[in-house]
């Protein structure tokens, strides 16, 4: 019995028509965790903040200035939810991967594979393969064929699910079309990707592709560093020498734990810099219209000299 390496998310349930997958349920799991926290942290903060509350801060502040730092503070505060968000989800979404008992613990199922390694049939929760159409659990087994038992796990880290962050990605795509559109208007946004003209046909395919980039680069990081893990298990177990078995994966959990911070931070800056990019000099424009009046008074109001200058 080996464990089964599947690029899509394996159907656990379904709630009416629609499929629960196994990193849905994660995607609700961390979803319903990070605002319990939340929320929890929100109610009892305190002035001097304990380890949570300082470990929450430090990332909120952290977001922060890299946000205003990047679109000003005026645009940075208006953009900081959804950069913020999108950081923190996908970080403890990809987190939630090197957790005890996701992608290990599970059921298991048969399915008939043909000799190039297709699935030919799948019999979830059994042990046989019925033939369809009879009661008869003894379905003759197609030449070249055998049947192989495969763990479907009950948790996958959202991240390694393409819906998931192809989800994300159209997010991001429609908040950069939003924050285009509110700063240049609709003519404006054709003409400010319009200039010069020739360049507006690369500019459209520009955008577009940026969907498949950010979804592509996360999905291949988080599924690929998961099946690398599972590899490492494997051959650590496989060695049985004193304590390689516990030691050997643990490199690589923290190599897991870098490359999770790195991908969350580079789609929710690479969110930030496209929406940037799509309003263009308006940011500065409105970060100077919000100078205080009174400052502006002040700053225009003539230094008094001594009477004896």
């Amino acid at each position: 019995m080996d464990v089964h390496v599947s690029i899509a998310a394996e159907t656990l349930f379904h709630v009416g028509p629609i499929p629960v997958t196994n990193s849905m349920l994660t995607m609700f799991i961390v979803m319903a965790l990070l605002l319990i926290v939340g929320r929890l942290i929100a109610v009892r903060a305190s002035i001097i903040p304990g380890r949570v509350q300082g470990a929450y801060e430090e990332i909120v502040e952290f977001m922060l200035g890299l946000v205003e730092g990047a679109a000003g503070r005026t645009l940075g505060r208006r953009l900081f939810p959804l950069v913020a968000g999108l950081f923190i989800f996908i970080l403890f979404a990809n987190f939630s991967g090197l957790v005890p008992g996701f992608g290990t613990v599970g059921y298991w199922h048969e399915e008939t594979v043909n000799a190039n390694g297709d699935v030919v049939a799948t019999a979830p929760h059994s042990n046989e393969v019925a033939q369809a159409g009879t009661g008869d659990t003894s379905a003759p087994k197609a030449e070249g064929t055998h049947k192989e038992k495969v763990l479907v796990p009950f948790f996958r880290s959202p991240d390694a699910d393409i819906n998931m962050t192809l989800g994300m990605a159209l997010v991001t795509f429609i908040a950069v079309q939003i924050y285009g559109i509110r700063f240049h208007g609709v003519g404006g946004r054709i003409k400010h990707m319009a200039d010069p003209p020739f360049l507006f046909p690369i500019e459209v395919i520009s955008e577009f592709s940026r969907i498949i980039s950010l979804s592509a680069r996360l999905f291949g990081n988080v599924f690929a560093g998961e099946v690398l893990l599972g590899m490492m298990y494997s051959i650590g177990a496989a060695i049985k020498i004193a304590v390689i078995p516990f030691l050997f994966p643990v490199v690589f959990m923290f190599l897991e734990v870098l490359f999770g911070a790195i991908q969350a931070l580079v789609f929710a800056l690479l969110t930030l810099a496209y929406i940037v990019v799509a309003v263009g000099d308006h940011a500065g424009e409105e970060e100077h219209s919000h100078v205080p009046d009174a400052t502006k008074e002040l700053a225009a109001t003539p230094v008094p000299t001594s009477a004896g200058d």
